[in-house]
């Protein structure tokens, strides 16, 4: 499940996709979820779907952090900006769990806009959970 600002959508839509398939070649089966802060779907409707799939693991990746570049060159009207990087907190959890057994951060910039970064993020959170040895 991966929850950001509206303005990172694109970048985690990416992501997902890249994590899926690196998942996926691994013959891992995964299901992703993407919560809007502006979402209507309560914890327990969230709850429930997880549940209906009944994972061996739960991974949260949370947004903690955005950053953004401002440009000020004087075209458009006012200052245009693009939002280039991000922190996100990613947590594995057992189902039954509010405990995570794992954690991360995981900083991803991109020059060109933040879901240019997604690609290179995921194979940074590959890395990492093979040298942890959960994949």
């Amino acid at each position: 499940m991966v929850k950001g600002s509206d303005s990172t959508k694109p970048f985690f839509q990416s992501f997902v996709v890249e994590f899926r398939k690196n998942l996926n070649e691994k013959n891992i089966e995964s299901k992703s979820h993407y919560f809007s802060p502006l979402s209507l779907e309560s914890e327990n409707e969230i709850d429930e779907k997880i549940s209906n799939y009944n994972p061996k693991l739960i991974m949260m990746i949370n947004q903690t952090e955005s950053r953004q570049t401002i440009n000020n060159n004087g075209f458009g009207w006012g200052n245009t900006g693009l939002n280039t990087g991000g922190t996100f907190d990613v947590k594995i959890f057992q189902p039954d769990s509010k405990n995570p057994v794992w954690r991360a951060n995981l900083k991803a910039d991109g020059q060109f806009g933040l879901e240019t970064s997604a690609k290179k993020a995921v194979e940074k959170l590959i890395e990492k959970l093979i040298e942890d040895k959960l994949l």
